[in-house]
């Protein structure tokens, strides 16, 4: 069987960042805590934990040491915490996301009503609407048609959105708004990743993915090979292989 790889595959440059930053904070013999999960991987999860780095909800939960803020981000209220309790603070805040902060920030203090694309409880938007309290967030084409009419709009994004939804919302926001002011924050590199699967897809019938369950990025490269058509498993580790996914084919691809 023939495996074709995606020509774009493996973790981004801000989780590569995000997970050096944890891992040289544990080689100081310090305690580390990552504020929830540094990025949606379970095995970098494991590798850390490994190190001595222990994952927390909230900031109470650290009396001492390093608070490593993972690659989504977090609202400036949760950074004036850290700060307040005497912690050291070491931000892995990817540099797409932290312009994606600004922007919002920049709608918000201008006077548009903030719509973001995204997930609702998803860390990244949770932080981005820290920045711009009133912020309404959809995800769905079902949720904007239901946005009033507005006088002056601000559109912003979840990183790891499809860059045809954002498309989409920004063209009906045009519509029910006076004035759109738009910044689109999908990252480049998601974008890309979401081409090269597309592409995986017009050559094999079957695609493995693998990735946290939890992972947008992830979910969102499935669901693509899906709408293609194909044959499409979500994994985190070789053991989750089943045979008949792949009998009788010829070549995969991953």
């Amino acid at each position: 069987m023939e495996v074709l790889l995606a020509r774009e595959n493996g973790f981004c440059f801000g989780v590569k960042k995000a997970v050096e930053l944890t891992e040289a904070a544990a080689e100081s013999g310090k305690p580390v805590f990552n504020l929830g999960q540094v990025v949606h991987n379970p095995k970098i999860s494991e590798r850390l934990q490994a190190r001595g780095v222990k994952v927390i909800k909230s900031v109470t939960d650290a009396k001492e040491g390093v608070i490593v803020i993972r690659a989504h981000g977090v609202p400036p209220e949760t950074r004036a915490q850290i700060e307040a309790q005497g912690l050291e603070c070491i931000d892995a805040t990817c540099s797409l996301v932290l312009r994606a902060q600004r922007f919002t920030k920049q709608l918000a203090d201008e006077g548009y009503t903030v719509i973001i694309l995204g997930t609702v409880e998803h860390p990244e938007v949770i932080g981005l609407r820290g920045f711009a309290p009133n912020a309404t967030v959809v995800e769905t084409k079902d949720e904007w048609e239901k946005l009033p009419r507005m006088k002056r709009a601000g559109v912003a994004s979840q990183s790891t959105q499809p860059p045809w939804a954002f498309k989409e919302l920004v063209a009906h926001v045009s519509e029910i708004a006076q004035e759109t002011k738009v910044f689109n924050t999908v990252c480049p590199v998601t974008v890309k990743r979401q081409h090269a699967a597309s592409e995986l897809a017009e050559q094999v019938n079957t695609i493995i993915v693998v990735g946290g369950k939890n992972s947008a990025n992830t979910r969102e490269l499935v669901n693509l090979a899906r709408m293609q058509g194909r044959n499409a498993y979500h994994i985190e580790s070789a053991e989750e292989l089943r045979p008949e996914w792949l009998r009788g084919e010829a070549r995969v691809g991953l």
